[in-house]
């Protein structure tokens, strides 16, 4: 097994910043940032089996790529993919990712499914392409950020969306018309035979930082006595679970949520 030196990712990240204008594939998201957030969250060994789900021009697979990793992609464009050495599923992303169960190692998705009308159509369909013990790595804008909850206390829209969705628009989805938050992503993943095991961010946001300050030990009062109650007694473990990431700090003062989950072995 092979695993990779700080000295081969900043290599990899050079050539994968020259690519992105001399090849042409570029992020596919207004946060840039997140891609190196994430690559620390992989699995070290470069023999790791990755799907990189949304992958759009391919900037993300071309780091992949470029630092070792067995890398495909899928998205529903196939003709805006522009790395023609990865293989490439073509998909639509709210029905079935056309790969077989338990097929990759590790799975990828940046700034999707946001975008996506089924969440749990498209947690269920990573959950069942990644083998037991792997990976699956999300990120989506943090709705649930104290600056985010400001600005819904005051406008009304989170900051996911912080303006009316356009419906006139002919490629709608390219809105943020499906936010999600950290409740719903742990539900899911749950549901669906997986479980988080970290949470992460790109970055903390300067304005959660007064907010945090003055009302981290409210919200941790708050929140255990409303999850915690007795009356929650057969919950309770659930409940648990859910305070932990609720009080996290990337869930409170982060701009990006970066999920990371496990998918569980098979019930014997």
């Amino acid at each position: 097994m092979t695993g990779l030196t700080a000295a081969d990712r900043r290599a990899a990240d050079g050539a994968a910043a020259a690519g992105a204008t001399a090849r042409g594939p570029a992020p596919h998201t207004f946060q840039p940032d997140i891609y190196d957030k994430l690559l620390p969250l992989l699995p070290q060994d470069t023999a790791t089996r990755i799907l990189d789900v949304g992958a759009g021009e391919g900037y993300l697979s071309r780091r992949l790529k470029d630092l070792g990793y067995r890398v495909e992609a899928c998205d529903f464009l196939a003709d805006a993919f522009r790395c023609p050495d990865i293989p490439f599923l073509k998909a639509d992303l709210n029905a079935r990712i056309p790969a077989a169960d338990g097929a990759y190692d590790c799975v990828v998705s940046v700034e999707v499914i946001e975008h996506l009308e089924n969440h749990f159509r498209f947690i269920s369909e990573l959950v069942r392409i990644t083998r037991p013990g792997g990976l699956i790595l999300i990120t989506t804008p943090n709705t649930l950020s104290l600056t985010s909850r400001i600005h819904y206390f005051l406008y009304g829209y989170t900051d996911c969306a912080p303006l009316p969705l356009d419906p006139g628009l002919e490629h709608y989805y390219l809105q943020h018309i499906n936010p999600i938050s950290l409740p719903e992503l742990i539900f899911s993943l749950e549901r669906f035979g997986a479980d988080l095991v970290g949470l992460e961010t790109n970055r903390f946001r300067r304005g959660s930082w007064v907010p945090f300050v003055i009302l981290y030990p409210i919200l941790t009062l708050a929140l255990r006595l409303k999850l915690l109650k007795k009356k929650h007694a057969a919950q309770r473990e659930l409940h648990q679970r859910h305070l932990r990431w609720m009080l996290h700090p990337a869930n409170l003062l982060g701009r990006i949520t970066i999920a990371v989950a496990r998918k569980r072995a098979p019930a014997r």
